[in-house]
Order: structure tokens, then C-alpha cells, then sequence
């Protein structure tokens, strides 16, 4: 009867988009930057510009240099997953062109694995901005999408890096659009002894060592073509991607011979526009992900496999007197296998979002609720609100304030994983709410922009696995969590006769606190949870000149305990990078830019994970032509 009654809403909104063909376009915003821009500005938001991205290898790293999020990292091109607001690895949902990339396994995914070539477009939704996009965003949410732009010709980029280590990239991208037709292709390779040196704290006499096993190979494409209508688009993406790691040895081990290979294939179709007041995007996808582990000396060769299907209408209609209705349908069906199962498993969710919003010129008011079936588990009530202000004559200091509840349900490594699933899990859910300002100043060459924003959290439920009496682990909904803190950013640009300057600042304070223990001997009860930093800042300051660009980034990750008493931890680290480049102009149509970059300008010694080394003062050196 549920299903029936999702099919129908789905079948609904279809047969209204197709109806308001026939009504006369009165939007005259354009279809794409319309359908993106869809989270009210209630809601926090950190949009990254194209520069950070460019200069960013993957999103990892843009995250980690760029943002408010913690990125825990288990080494040079390892594992990265993120803590968002204090909230675990899962409780961060990760979209593309509005799919979901998150594992149905585990609920995470790998911030490494995603080169910065594959989109152009990357947002952080905070908070209870994440509800409006889906479910399991109980910290929030990154979004990823990509542009396309008509009419442009013929367009080739090629760039190539080397750097220490033995680490080589190549990028290509291939373009092509007229008045109606767009295409793109994008290729990528990436390899890396990441041999490097450093110093073996865990020896009884530290020694300088070089990291062993640590090798990477990845490769991937990407392929896009789109055909422009009347008031819309309508097209298709295809990305895979392959990684092939040898996973190295913590300081404390000496011998190590892992291997890891990920390889996922991304496929969406998607038609998106604008008809009478009806703004509309349905996207079609299929997400499908492997993961084969070996481990020679222990005699292990695992694999897990996932794909999902997934379908989801995004509208908006604009109704009188400043009300617009957002009705956003999604049907999911996910399903995996994996050596750790003793069945393939699968499921099927259906998600509807409804919200209604109000301009009453200085004053917005945003209410959603989401509705959800995931697999047995019905949510009818995970209901949002956001009200956001405009002070002066431009609105240029805004206060925005919102509140919600959302839920992260469990993974089928949580309910299937043999030995130790448990089908008795009940979802995780949070009440979050939020309360900021902002102010945006303008005076002829100088922008400004600056932004505070105080944020709550209380995590029931929580997901957490620990030893049974059978001498093996098993998932339980035991942890509660109490999230709060406060989050700032800063903007700058401004020019000086010829010369460009900008600067980007973001802190982030987290008091992330465990409220109950697992048992009577836990002493983890009102502490901080493990790797989330109280304090977390970065800032990046470019000039630009006769072609030249010098940018310096500073990243600081306060301590991190590293056990649930808080009784050890790693130490604060604070990450300098610098670079130089210089664009030359050969032609109308033809560019070519050389750059240099030191990576941990200081040489620190630093680790993100315990026994884990990162890398000293390295660096690298990037050649890039561009034909347009």
C-alpha cells in the first residue's frame, strides 16, 4: 500500500510537470542555477569557490584546507572520512548532481577517492539543511555538481604534476558546445610511491623511517552530453573511477602487505527546467561500488559489492503573494553483497519531502517535513523550520535561525554483518537547531562577507558496536550524543590599482559530548568524543598580479583524544602550504600556466590518526595548457 502510494506521487508530479508545459513561462531566472539553488537561506551554506577546487587534488583535501570539517585521514592518499559537526564518519551524506554516493554497507564514503576534475560546483549544507536533502544528514551534507555551459566551441585543458614522492597526475578535458548540444570528457590518472620519510615515535630509539606499502594507482573518466530545450536541459553524465592502494603499516607495526582496490561506476540521467511557475528537475541514477581487500600474511581476500537505483523529482512552484511550494519525491532501491554477509541484502526506500515557503519581503519562512520508508523502518515526522531576516536598506545583515529532526538509518553492515548484525536496530535520530548572522559589505573594488553561527545537536539512538559474551561484536543503539558550537567565516576581495587580493577564513569550536556510558566501567560519560578537535581553523590569502598568483593556506586542527576517557590524545598541528604561478597568454584562444607548490611549508611532524605519519615538507610542480 506504501509503495502504491509513493508510485502515485511520484506518477503525480510527473503528470504535473508534463501539464505546466503549456503554461507561459513568467521565470526568468536561468534553468540550471534555478533547480541548484533550492536550500533557503534560512539554512547555513559554505560554497567553495573555483579556485579552491582547482587547487584542490580531491575533495579531501578541499574539505581539509577549506572548510569548518574535521577530515580524518589514515595517511597520504588513504581512507579520508569527515566529522561534521561533531557527528560520526555515516552522518554525513555526500550528493552528486543530487544522487546520494554513500555506501549502503556502511553509510560513508572514502573523500579521497573523488578528484576535484569530476565536478565544478561543491556547497557544504550544515545542520538541518541536510533533512532537505535526504535522510542520515544528522551533521550535514556535501553537495557536488557539475556546470554546463552552451555555446562555447571547442575547449581542451591538459594539465600535468609531479611531485615528491614519485607522484605523477594527468588531467585531460575534452569540450565541446554549441547553441543547443553540450559534451565533455574527462580523464584522469593519478600515481604515487609516497615513499616518504619520517620519524618513528613509536621506536625506543625514534629514527627516521620511510613509509613502506604505501603505493597508489587510480584512474577514471568522466563523459557528459546534454541537448538544451526551450526552457530546460536534458542529459546524461557517466563517471568511473578505479583505485588500486597498498595499504602501509601504523609506526608500531613493521611489516605490513594489504591491498585495497575501489572501483565504482556512477551512471545519471537527468531533465531539469522551468514551465510556467513550475521549476522541475528529475534525475534517474545508478551507483554501483566494489571493494576487494587482501591481506597476504593474515590469508584474507574479501570483496563487497553495492549498487543502487534511485529516482527523485525536485520541484518548486511559485504560487501568489510571495508563497512557493517545494515537493521533492525519491524512490531508492539499494542492495549489496559481501563475504561478510550470508545473503545478498537489499531494500527499498521511498522519501517525499513537502515544504512551503513565505517571502514577506524582509522576512523568509521555510517549513518542510519528510516522510520516509527505508526497507521496514516508517518515519511520518521529521519536520524543519528556518526563518531568516534583512536588516537595512539592501538587507545586507541578515539573522537566520532553524530547527529540525532528521534520522540516519541502519546500514546492512549494521543489520546483516555475520557474525554480529542486528535486525533489532532502531534508527539514530537528531533534534538540531541553529541561530546565525551575517553581513555583507560593499564599497567600490571591496567585498566583504562574514558569518556566525551558533549550532546544537542532541544524537539519540546512536549506533555503536561493542564485545558480547560470545566473543564477538555486535551493533546496539546505546550512545547519546550532545552536540554544540559555534561556526565563523570571513570573505575578502578587493583591488589595489592592478592588484587582486582575496582572503577566506573559517573556525570552527565543537563540544561533541558522549551523555551516556556503554556500561558501569566506562568512563567515556561527559567526555569529548574521539578525533573531534574542540578547535578547528583555516584561512587562505591570494594576490594576483601581471599573471602571477601567490596564495598561502593555513590549516589548524586542535587536540584530539584518541581514548574514550580522554586520557590520550594527538597534540594540536598547524599545516602551512604556499604557491606560485604564473599564466601566460599565447593567443586569443590558447593559455598556459606554470605553478609550485610546498606542501607543510614548516616540515611538521604530525598525525591525523594515531600511528598513522603524514607527510613532511614536500612538493610539486604543475604544467597546464588550455585551448578555449
Amino acid at each position: 500500500m506504501k509503495a502504491f502510494l509513493f508510485i502515485a506521487i511520484l506518477v503525480l508530479s510527473l503528470w504535473q510537470t508534463a501539464f505546466s508545459q503549456e503554461t507561459k513561462d513568467t521565470l526568468t531566472i536561468k534553468t540550471v542555477e534555478v533547480v541548484a539553488e533550492r536550500i533557503p537561506e534560512a539554512y547555513k551554506t559554505t560554497e567553495f569557490d573555483s579556485s579552491a577546487i582547482n587547487q584542490s587534488a580531491n575533495l579531501s583535501e578541499l574539505l581539509q584546507e577549506h572548510s569548518p570539517v574535521f577530515v580524518k585521514t589514515y595517511g597520504s592518499g588513504a581512507l579520508s572520512t569527515v566529522s561534521f559537526r561533531g557527528t560520526g564518519a555515516s552522518h554525513t551524506q555526500v550528493l552528486w548532481n543530487d544522487i546520494s554516493l554513500n555506501s549502503p554497507m556502511n553509510g560513508q564514503i572514502d573523500f579521497s577517492l573523488y578528484p576535484t576534475l569530476f565536478f565544478n560546483n561543491a556547497e557544504l549544507h550544515h545542520g538541518a539543511s541536510g533533512l532537505i536533502d535526504g535522510n542520515g544528514a544528522l551533521g550535514g551534507s556535501v553537495h557536488l555538481s557539475n556546470k554546463t555551459n552552451y555555446n562555447k566551441g571547442l575547449n581542451v585543458g591538459l594539465q600535468q604534476s609531479i611531485g615528491s614522492f614519485n607522484s605523477y597526475n594527468t588531467a585531460l578535458k575534452l569540450g565541446f558546445s554549441n547553441k543547443k548540444w553540450f559534451t565533455e570528457t574527462q580523464l584522469y590518472y593519478n600515481t604515487s610511491k609516497n615513499n616518504f620519510e619520517y620519524i618513528n615515535i613509536a621506536l625506543q630509539e625514534e629514527a627516521a623511517t620511510n613509509q613502506s606499502n604505501a603505493a597508489l594507482q587510480q584512474y577514471g573518466f568522466q563523459q557528459a552530453i546534454y541537448r538544451k530545450l526551450k526552457t530546460g536541459e536534458i542529459g546524461a553524465r557517466l563517471w568511473y573511477f578505479n583505485s588500486d592502494r597498498m595499504l602501509p603499516p601504523t609506526m608500531q607495526a613493521s611489516l605490513n602487505d594489504e591491498n585495497q582496490q575501489d572501483e565504482s561506476l556512477r551512471i545519471l540521467l537527468d531533465w531539469k527546467g522551468l514551465a510556467g511557475n513550475l521549476q522541475y528537475k528529475w534525475v534517474n541514477a545508478l551507483v554501483k561500488d566494489q571493494l576487494i581487500y587482501t591481506n597476504k600474511l593474515a590469508n584474507i581476500n574479501s570483496s563487497s559489492n553495492s549498487y543502487s537505483v534511485n529516482s527523485k523529482i525536485i520541484t518548486k512552484y511559485y504560487l501568489k503573494n510571495r508563497f512557493m511550494l517545494s515537493n521533492n519525491v525519491s524512490v531508492k532501491y539499494e542492495a549489496a553483497k559481501a563475504d561478510g554477509y550470508n545473503n545478498e541484502h537489499n531494500r527499498t526506500n521511498y522519501t517525499w519531502l513537502l515544504g512551503l515557503s513565505k517571502n514577506f519581503k524582509r522576512l523568509n519562512i521555510d517549513v518542510f517535513n519528510r516522510f520516509a520508508q527505508i526497507g521496514e523502518n516508517t518515519q511520518v515526522f521529521s519536520p524543519s523550520i528556518g526563518v531568516n531576516y534583512g536588516f537595512l536598506k539592501q538587507k545586507q545583515l541578515k539573522l537566520k535561525a532553524n530547527a529540525g529532526i532528521n534520522y540516519n538509518y541502519p546500514t546492512f553492515n549494521d543489520l546483516y554483518w555475520s557474525p554480529g548484525g542486528n535486525v533489532n536496530l532502531k534508527p539514530e535520530h537528531a533534534e538540531m537547531a541553529e541561530f546565525g548572522i551575517s553581513y555583507d559589505y560593499k564599497l567600490k573594488q571591496t567585498t566583504m562577507a562574514i558569518e556566525a553561527t551558533g549550532f546544537y545537536s542532541y544524537v539519540y539512538d546512536w549506533v555503536i558496536w561493542q564485545p558480547t559474551s560470545d566473543n564477538f561484536w555486535s551493533p546496539t543503539n546505546l550512545k547519546e550524543v550532545e552536540n554544540k558550537g559555534v561556526e565563523l567565516s570571513l570573505r575578502i576581495k578587493t583591488n589595489i590599482n592592478k592588484l587582486k587580493l582575496m582572503a577566506n577564513a573559517n573556525y570552527s569550536y565543537t563540544m561533541s559530548t558522549n551523555m551516556k556510558a556503554k556500561n558501569e566501567f566506562d568512563n567515556a560519560e561527559n567526555k569529548q568524543l574521539l578525533y573531534v578537535p574542540y578547535h578547528k581553523m583555516n584561512y587562505v590569502v591570494r594576490a594576483i598580479i601581471k599573471g602571477y598568483t601567490l596564495s598561502y593556506n593555513y590549516n589548524y586542527t586542535g587536540k584530539r583524544f584518541t581514548s574514550s576517557d580522554n586520557n590520550w590524545y594527538l597534540p594540536a598541528n598547524f599545516i602551512s602550504d604556499i604557491s606560485l604561478s604564473k599564466k601566460f597568454k599565447t593567443s586569443n584562444k590558447t593559455s598556459f600556466s606554470a605553478s609550485f607548490k610546498v606542501n607543510n611549508l614548516l616540515d611538521q611532524d604530525y598525525q591525523s590518526i594515531a600511528w598513522r605519519p603524514m607527510p613532511g615538507r614536500n612538493y610539486l610542480g604543475t604544467l597546464t595548457f588550455q585551448f578555449n
